[in-house]
C-alpha cells in the first residue's frame, strides 16, 4: 500500500504514461511497416498479376488447343462412324453404291459448311456425293490417308466457285483391319473460324488459327482470312512479336510473349494442334489485365512511403532510447527466471516516474506468491511421484502378463486355423485322389480289355501274315516258271521268224518260176497256132500234124492256166508268209518286254518275301510284349482296387479330424475374444498409469526449475 501511494503521488506530479509512449512508437512503426509492405505488395502484386496473366493465357491457349483437337476429332469421328459400317466394309459392294449412303447425311451437314463426302479405293478413284468422280491418287492428303494417317488439309481456293475449302480424310479398313481405301469430306474454310469463334480473351482480345507459313486460317474477322498475319495484324515481319510468332510456328511449343503491336503492348500465347501443322494464337492488350491506375497508385505510395520511412526512423530512435532503459531491469529478471536458474528470490527496484515502477512493485509481489506456491507444489509432487512409480510398475507387470497370455492364445488360434485349413485341404486332396483312383481303376479295366482285344487281333494278323507269306512264296515260284517259259517262247519265236524269212525268200523264186512257166505256155500256144496254120496249108498231109498242134495248144493253155494259178497262189502265200514273219518279229519284241517285266516282278517278290520274313519275326517279339503288358496291367488293376479301398478309409478319418479341429478352433476363438477384452482393459489402465507418471514427472521437473531458497 505504501508503494501504491507513492506511485499515485508521482503520477499526479510528473507522470508520462508508458502506454502513450508505446502507442506513439507502434503507430509510427506500423505506418512505416504498412507503407513498406504496401509498396512491396503492390510491386509483387503487379509482378504476380503479370505472371498469373501469362500463366492464365498459356493454360487458356493449351485448353483451347485441346478443344480444337477434340473438335477436329469430332470431324474424324463422323467419318469413322461411316467407315465402321459393315455395308462400307463389304468388298462386294461397289463404291457407287456405298456413296449413296452418304447423301442423306450431307444434306443435314450442309448448314455447318460441309460440302460433300467422298469414298475411294486404293487406286485413288474418288466418288463424291455431288455425283462427280475424280482421280486423286497423286494428292498428298490421299497418300497420307492410305498410309493410315488422319489428315486435315490447309484451306485452298476451289477452282469451280472460288471458295476456300479444306479436306478431312481418314483410312477405310475392312473387317480384318486392312486399309482398303479412303473416306473424306470437303468442308468450307469458314468452318475453321467457327471452331474458334467462342474463344474469348479479355475484352478486345481475339483468337487466330495460323498456318505454319503465317496465313490466317480462322478468325472472327472474315476480311483477314487467308492473308498473311504479318501484313494484316503485325504490320511487319521483323518486329519482336513477329520474331516470337515465327519461333513459335517453327518450334510447335506453347509459349507466352509480351511485346508491342503497332504501338500497343499486347500479351500473346500460342499452342500447336495435333492433327495439322497449325498454331492457335491468343492475343489481347495487356492493359486489359493491368489497369492504368495501378501504375499511378504505385507512384503515389512510393512518395508517401519515403516520407513516412524518414519520420519513423527518427521517432524510433528517440522512443527506443527512453523505453529500453527502465525495461531492461525487468527483462533481466524475467530472463533469469525463464532461461536461467529460475530464481524466485529476486526483487526489482521500484523507483521511477512511470508505469515501470508500478510494474516492478507488482512483479515483486507476484514472485513472492509464486515462490510460496512452488514450494507447496514441490512437496506434494515428490509424494505423488513415489505413488505414480509404484502404480506404473504394477500395471506394466499386469499388462505384460496379459499380453503374453493373449499372444499365446493368438498363436494357438492361428495354429488351429492353419491345422483346420490343412485338414480341409488334405480332405479335398484325398477326395480328388479318390476320384482320380476311381477314374484310373476304370481306365485300367478298359486298358486290360483293350489289350486282350489287341492280343486277339494281333494273333489273327499274325496268321494272316503267315498266309500272305506262303502265298508270296508260291507267287515267286510261279513267276520264276513264267520267266523260264517266256524265255523258251521267245527263242521258239526267233527260230520260227528265221524259218518264215527263208520261206518268204524261197516263195520269191517260185513266183519267178511261175512267170517262166506262163511264158513257156504262151510260146507253146503260139507254136501250136503256127503248126495248125501250116497243117491247114498242107491239107491231107498235114492233118496228123494239125492234131498234134491242137493237143500242144491245149497243153499250152492248161499250162498257162496252171502257171497263173501257181503265180497267184505263190503271191498270196508270199504275203501271208511276210505277215507271219512280221507277227513273229513283233511277238519276239513282246516276249522281250514280258521277260523284262518278269525279272522286275521277280525282284519285287523277293523283297516282299524278305519283308514278310522280317514281319513274322517282329510279330513274334510284339506278341511277347503284349503278353508282358497284359500281366502288368492285371497287377496294376489289382493294386488300384486296394489303393481305392485304403483311400476311402483315409477320407473317413480325415473328416473326423476336420470336425474335431473345427470344434477346437471355435473354443479357442471364444477364449481369445474374452482375453482380448482383458488385454484392452489392462492396456487402458497401463496407459493411464503411464500418463499419470509422466504428468507427475513433468510437474516435479518444472517445479525443480525454480529457486525458492537463497
Amino acid at each position: 500500500m505504501m508503494i501504491h501511494t507513492v506511485s499515485h503521488k508521482q503520477k499526479e506530479t510528473s507522470f508520462f504514461s508508458i502506454r502513450n509512449k508505446m502507442i506513439t512508437s507502434f503507430a509510427v512503426f506500423a505506418v512505416s511497416i504498412l507503407t513498406i509492405v504496401y509498396i512491396v505488395a503492390i510491386y509483387f502484386a503487379s509482378v504476380s498479376l503479370l505472371n498469373n496473366t501469362e500463366y492464365f493465357l498459356k493454360e487458356l491457349v493449351k485448353s483451347s488447343s485441346k478443344v480444337l483437337d477434340e473438335r477436329s476429332q469430332a470431324l474424324f469421328g463422323k467419318l469413322e462412324a461411316f467407315s465402321n459400317l459393315p455395308f462400307i466394309q463389304d468388298d462386294t459392294v461397289s463404291y457407287q453404291e456405298k456413296i449413296e449412303l452418304f447423301k442423306n447425311e450431307i444434306q443435314m451437314q450442309k448448314q455447318r459448311g460441309w460440302l460433300s463426302f467422298g469414298i475411294s479405293g486404293l487406286d485413288g478413284m474418288l466418288y463424291r456425293t455431288d455425283n462427280t468422280v475424280e482421280k486423286v491418287a497423286s494428292a498428298d492428303w490421299f497418300q497420307s490417308a492410305r498410309k493410315g494417317k488422319y489428315i486435315i488439309t490447309e484451306p485452298s481456293q476451289s477452282a469451280t466457285d472460288r471458295r476456300y475449302i479444306f479436306i478431312v480424310a481418314i483410312p477405310m479398313r475392312d473387317l480384318q483391319g486392312k486399309i482398303t481405301g479412303v473416306i473424306n469430306a470437303t468442308i468450307l474454310g469458314d468452318a475453321l473460324s467457327n471452331l474458334i469463334s467462342d474463344i474469348i480473351v479479355g475484352e478486345t482480345g481475339t483468337a487466330y488459327l495460323v498456318s505454319s507459313s503465317g496465313t490466317v486460317l480462322g478468325n472472327r474477322r472474315p476480311e483477314i482470312l487467308y492473308k498473311s498475319i504479318y501484313n494484316e495484324i503485325i504490320g511487319s515481319d521483323t518486329s519482336a512479336f513477329a520474331k516470337f510468332l515465327k519461333q513459335a510456328l517453327a518450334s510447335h511449343k506453347s509459349l507466352v510473349n509480351v511485346s508491342e503491336i503497332k504501338g500497343v503492348e499486347y500479351i500473346s500465347a500460342v499452342a500447336s494442334m495435333r492433327y495439322a501443322d497449325w498454331t492457335l494464337l491468343l492475343t489481347a492488350p495487356i492493359s486489359e489485365f493491368m489497369a492504368e491506375n495501378v501504375t499511378n497508385l504505385i507512384k503515389t505510395f512510393i512518395i508517401i512511403a519515403l516520407c513516412q520511412l524518414i519520420i519513423a526512423i527518427a521517432l524510433g530512435v528517440l522512443i527506443a532510447r527512453n523505453i529500453t532503459r527502465p525495461i531492461n531491469h525487468v527483462i533481466a529478471a524475467l530472463k533469469n527466471i525463464a532461461q536461467g536458474e529460475g530464481d524466485l528470490t529476486i526483487e526489482l527496484p521500484a523507483s521511477g516516474k512511470d508505469e515501470t515502477s508500478v510494474l516492478s512493485s507488482y512483479f515483486n509481489q507476484t514472485i513472492l506468491k509464486l515462490k510460496n506456491s512452488i514450494q507447496k507444489v514441490g512437496a506434494d509432487s515428490r509424494e505423488m511421484e513415489s505413488v505414480g512409480s509404484d502404480l506404473e510398475s504394477n500395471m506394466m507387470s499386469v499388462s505384460e502378463v496379459v499380453s503374453n497370455i493373449t499372444a499365446g492364445i493368438e498363436d494357438l488360434k492361428k495354429r488351429f486355423v492353419e491345422q483346420e485349413e490343412s485338414v480341409s485341404g488334405t480332405a479335398a486332396a484325398i477326395e480328388h485322389i479318390i476320384k482320380t483312383l476311381r477314374g484310373l481303376d476304370e481306365s485300367i479295366g478298359q486298358q486290360a480289355a483293350m489289350i486282350t482285344e489287341s492280343s486277339t487281333s494281333f494273333d489273327k494278323m499274325s496268321h494272316s501274315i503267315n498266309t500272305v507269306g506262303e502265298n508270296v512264296v508260291e507267287t515267286r515260284e510261279a513267276i520264276r516258271n513264267l520267266s523260264a517259259a517266256t524265255n523258251d517262247g521267245r527263242e521258239t519265236l526267233v527260230k520260227a521268224n528265221e524259218v518264215s524269212q527263208r520261206i518268204s525268200d524261197a516263195s520269191g523264186d517260185l513266183i519267178e518260176a511261175g512267170a517262166v512257166i506262163e511264158n513257156i505256155a504262151s510260146q507253146t500256144n503260139l507254136l501250136a497256132m503256127n503248126a495248125a496254120i501250116e497243117a491247114a496249108h498242107a491239107g491231107e498231109a498235114g492233118k496228123g500234124f494239125a492234131v498234134v498242134a491242137s493237143e500242144i495248144r491245149k497243153l499250152a493253155e492248161e499250162s498257162s492256166a496252171q502257171g497263173k494259178k501257181i503265180s497267184i497262189t505263190l503271191k498270196n502265200l508270199s504275203a501271208e508268209i511276210k505277215a507271219l514273219a512280221d507277227s513273229a518279229s513283233g511277238a519276239v519284241e513282246k516276249f522281250n518286254i514280258i521277260s523284262g517285266y518278269s525279272k522286275g516282278l521277280s525282284g519285287s517278290i523277293e523283297g516282299v518275301v524278305q519283308a514278310m520274313d522280317e514281319q513274322e519275326e517282329n510279330g513274334k517279339i510284339i506278341w511277347g510284349i503284349i503278353n508282358d503288358v497284359t500281366g502288368v496291367t492285371n497287377e496294376v488293376k489289382s493294386g488300384s482296387g486296394d489303393m481305392l479301398a485304403d483311400g476311402e478309409k483315409v477320407v473317413s478319418a480325415t473328416k473326423r479330424l476336420d470336425d474335431l479341429t473345427r470344434i477346437l478352433r471355435e473354443n479357442i476363438e471364444n477364449i481369445a475374444s474374452q482375453t482380448e477384452l482383458i488385454n484392452e482393459a489392462a492396456q487402458e489402465s497401463l496407459e493411464i498409469a503411464v500418463k499419470n507418471k509422466q504428468s507427475i514427472d513433468g510437474l516435479v521437473l518444472e517445479v525443480g526449475k525454480f529457486k525458492t531458497e537463497k
